[in-house]
């Protein structure tokens, strides 16, 4: 969670009233870069191997904050080559294709004619490759460099993985791997950061290697590796995408994960503390209102709560005192539906392509009638000797539009707001592209930030329901947590050093150790049976 660590001197200077006595730090220092820090221990020796259609959020952390080692399987690496081999017949038929051999305008000049296996020819695509890979060069020191390994690591390993669908040539997709799985990270712009990572690629630029700043060249020497000789459309194949945000997103909704299940851990802990009704997460209630997602967080809380003395003691009759807690499960499971919906539509983004070109090795006329009209048949490739004879359309697209993922990227800042009953925080971020990340993380870190002193607050008073009744009992996974807690902060004082732990702790444990329950639903609303019976006994 680098970014929410990083973000935290801005987050106490912008945030609501519940964070002003946090306001002592004045203006932050550049951001310093940070570096991610594997356990090999922990980390599985198997690599993840990348299909380019079934790529989790999961395994991109695995990758990009762990360091787990990457491959790309066999039927990957041969869609992957059937693209390139696609693009060159297209080429040698006369076939149009925006940005290789015809200019990307209204009139698709002609770039180049006949054959690219030409010798003449390939030697203008190669030299033009190259410019085009050094140019990358400019970008990275002109811009804003990313400070975090962890969002570089992560836009390559959702490249390496997407470009099974483009016509880029194999050692491109072998230098990705290579700079995963030997910590080589290019340092970065945030206006096109895979041009940095071209650059990385043929020895221009700088970069860390193992951690260390160095020349791009010796960090490739350092690791046994040649700089890349780029051919054909290979600029074009590797750094036109949306990788950049599709990696961060990845990130935003593993953390935005870890965010919703604290708030549940603490909304339990919290109606332990205050000795709370739980009528609002009861059967009545739920099936008064049958939303998938509250059904699903009031089950997961009340599962929670087993074995507490909420439920065997008498205690309010109907509501909490704090009329918030009554609100939480609802504001929770509006918050894990505005997730669950990024979450998916994320899914998508991690497992298709963006590209500007639609390259379908194999696809023919015949298998939509669309694609028998004069109009679609000026993109189909018979097949010839530059790919082994086979069929296909290469397309112009608009699939890099950064729609619907921006949405869901806003609603689901906009229920992490609603769910901490607060306005949007002030001043607004700079983003750095069309989906707004740096607003999520700022609204995500504040998230963080208010937890750590809900934990607080919870954790003392349970000390305090303890003292009344030392036989009292919490539930398994609330006391977890308030043992866990206590280790790191055993005593209460106003000197706001409680809240510094709580965030440490927060940001340092995942709420899963804790509570290991209960994977989430996927993001429709469709209705469902009873939550509690989603809950593994």
């Amino acid at each position: 969670m680098r970014h929410l660590k990083r973000s935290h001197g801005h987050i106490r200077r912008t945030a609501p009233a519940v964070l002003l006595a946090l306001v002592v730090f004045g203006q932050a220092a550049a951001t310093p870069y940070r570096a991610i820090n594997p356990q090999p221990s922990t980390v599985p020796s198997d690599p993840i191997t990348l299909t380019g259609h079934d790529l989790t959020v999961e395994q991109v952390v695995a990758i990009a904050r762990y360091g787990q080692a990457v491959e790309v399987s066999p039927e990957a690496a041969e869609h992957q080559d059937e693209a390139h081999g696609l693009l060159l017949e297209a080429a040698a038929e006369g076939v149009p294709v925006a940005g290789f051999n015809r200019a990307v305008d209204n009139n698709g000049a002609p770039l180049f004619d006949g054959d690219p296996a030409a010798p003449e020819i390939a030697a203008m695509l190669q030299q033009k490759q190259i410019a085009a890979f050094q140019g990358g060069d400019g970008a990275a020191r002109a811009e804003t460099e990313i400070a975090d390994e962890e969002v570089v690591r992560a836009m390559m390993a959702v490249r390496a993985n997407t470009l099974t669908y483009a016509p880029a040539s194999a050692p491109v997709t072998k230098m990705l791997l290579d700079f995963l799985n030997n910590r080589i990270t290019p340092i970065a712009s945030t206006a096109n950061p895979l041009s940095s990572v071209a650059a990385a690629m043929v020895g221009k630029g700088d970069a860390y290697y193992h951690g260390v700043r160095m020349p791009a060249a010796q960090a490739l020497s350092q690791a046994g590796l040649m700089p890349l000789a780029p051919v054909d459309d290979d600029y074009n194949a590797l750094t036109e995408t949306e990788a950049y945000a599709v990696g961060r997103a990845a990130l935003l909704v593993a953390d935005g994960r870890a965010m919703l299940e604290w708030s549940g851990l603490i909304y339990a802990m919290d109606l332990n503390g205050m000795n709370a009704g739980i009528a609002p997460l009861s059967l009545p209630a739920r099936e008064n209102r049958p939303l998938k997602w509250t059904d699903w967080v009031a089950a997961r809380v009340l599962d929670m709560l087993k074995g507490s003395y909420l439920l065997t003691e008498d205690g309010p009759a109907q509501r909490s005192s704090a009329p918030n807690l009554d609100l939480s499960p609802a504001r929770q499971g509006a918050a894990w539906r505005a997730w669950g919906n990024l979450r998916d539509v994320l899914l998508v983004a991690l497992n298709s392509s963006d590209q500007a070109l639609a390259v379908r090795p194999g696809l023919s006329q015949r298998e939509s009638r669309e694609l028998a009209s004069p109009r679609m048949l000026k993109y189909f490739v018979k097949g010839g000797r530059d790919n082994g004879g086979k069929r296909g359309f290469i397309v112009p697209t608009l699939n890099g539009d950064p729609y619907p993922l921006a949405n869901d990227v806003t609603g689901f800042t906009e229920a992490v707001v609603s769910l901490h009953n607060w306005t949007l925080l002030e001043p607004p971020v700079v983003e750095d592209g069309p989906v707004p990340l740096e607003r999520a993380y700022q609204e995500l870190g504040a998230a963080f930030i208010k937890l750590a002193g809900d934990l607080s607050e919870a954790a003392k008073m349970m000390d305090q329901r303890l003292a009344e009744n030392t036989g009292r009992t919490f539930g398994a996974a609330p006391t977890a947590a308030w043992t866990a807690f206590r280790m790191v902060v055993p005593v209460q004082t106003n000197d706001g050093k409680p809240q510094l732990a709580a965030e440490q702790f927060i940001l340092n444990n995942n709420p899963a150790v804790f509570y290991p329950k209960a994977e989430p639903p996927l993001g429709s609303d469709d209705p469902i049976p009873l939550a509690q019976e989603k809950i593994d006994r």
